[in-house]
């Protein structure tokens, strides 16, 4: 247990990553599980302002820094417009298969609620995505869904024997 926190938005992002450090070690395990089976690997996910996040990916790749480290930086105690939901999400996986309950997906191990920023010129902010690049079967594939919807990845039809 811990004691009251000071911002909501940056304990629940900084819980985020402690809980997906915690899930590393299994999140590994079952990885190579399903490395070994041609199984389900998660490559990459962002969970938030997806654009934002696969911009700045983008950025790190190409050996510049992203754009929150020159000063786009939220305010202290703000939560992030994404978060890398990788770990949590291949923690989460089984038996070649990855399900998540239709609604929103920030109360989920290794996830937080994330900064909701309106466009320019329009009304209310869009809400959370998750984007989730993944390998199943050696086929490389993507995912955008909105952050209500139900995750099915995985054909619950098609057991993997394992030996």
């Amino acid at each position: 247990g811990g004691g009251p926190s000071g911002g909501v938005g940056e304990s629940g992002a900084a819980a985020a990553a402690v809980e997906a450090r915690l899930l590393l070690h299994e999140a590994a395990q079952r990885a190579r599980e399903e490395r070994e089976c041609h199984g389900l690997l998660i490559l990459a996910a962002y969970y938030g302002d997806v654009d934002l996040a696969l911009r700045q990916a983008a950025e790190t790749d190409a050996g510049r820094r992203p754009a929150s480290e020159d000063g786009g930086a939220p305010p202290p105690n703000a939560p992030p417009a994404w978060l890398d939901v990788r770990i949590a999400l291949q923690f989460t996986v089984a038996n070649s298969q990855l399900r998540l309950p239709a609604g929103s997906k920030q109360h989920l191990r290794g996830f937080a609620p994330v900064a909701r920023a309106a466009p320019a010129g329009r009304g209310a902010p869009p809400p959370p995505q998750l984007w989730i690049r993944y390998e199943l079967g050696g086929e490389a594939r993507t995912l955008l869904l909105d952050d209500e919807e139900e995750v099915r990845i995985g054909s619950p039809a098609a057991p993997r024997h394992r030996r």
